[in-house]
């Protein structure tokens, strides 16, 4: 049983690793792991009200019961898992480069004028920015609910601009991407 169970796990891995390197999922894994032991290790220790909403510095302005930790972990592992299945089933699984993307919205671009290898590329770089979208979302999830118990206790006063910063990233990565797909669509098919 376990034999199997490691052979799906390298078939797996190596699927993705004609991708993007699998050690960016397991670092966003990783970082859910480490976030639901912290949330563990404080809990008994944070007062009843905590804050659940931050301002756009970074300040506490709404509180509640210590009990939304437990739904920002479930979100986090929510969203973590659903982008994970999003691009291993569509983008990595998937035998067609044509058929995966059909998912990619290419803005002044015929998909079906694509070459195999336009296609493949397109797909591959897909499959890079869902993977790093994913360890990012994942790092300021970990960042705010640490930055959440780490207020609650009053060891720090706000979550700061780091959350800020980590949207920025976001939209960075997700445009360069973008433009990359678009690039690599308009460049070969002219």
């Amino acid at each position: 049983m376990f034999k199997s169970f490691w052979q799906g796990c390298d078939h797996v891995w190596n699927k993705i690793s004609k991708f993007y390197s699998p050690f960016i999922d397991v670092l966003s894994f990783s970082l859910l792991i480490l976030t639901i032991s912290y949330v563990a290790m404080n809990y008994g220790t944070l007062p009843d009200e905590i804050p659940r909403h931050f301002n756009a510095i970074g300040d506490p302005d709404a509180w509640s019961g210590k009990g939304m930790l437990i739904v920002f972990l479930i979100l986090k592992g929510f969203i973590l898992l659903m982008l994970f299945l999003l691009n291993y089933f569509v983008f990595i699984s998937n035998e067609s480069a044509k058929d995966a993307i059909a998912f990619v919205n290419i803005p002044f671009v015929n998909k079906d004028q694509l070459t195999s290898e336009q296609a493949e590329v397109v797909r591959k770089l897909s499959a890079r920015m869902l993977a790093i979208v994913n360890v990012c979302v994942s790092f300021l999830f970990f960042y705010i609910i640490y930055g959440t118990i780490q207020t609650a206790l009053e060891n720090q006063q706000g979550l700061g601009l780091m959350p800020l910063y980590i949207t920025i990233v976001l939209v960075v990565i997700s445009c360069y991407y973008t433009w990359k797909i678009y690039q690599t669509a308009k460049a070969e098919n002219s």
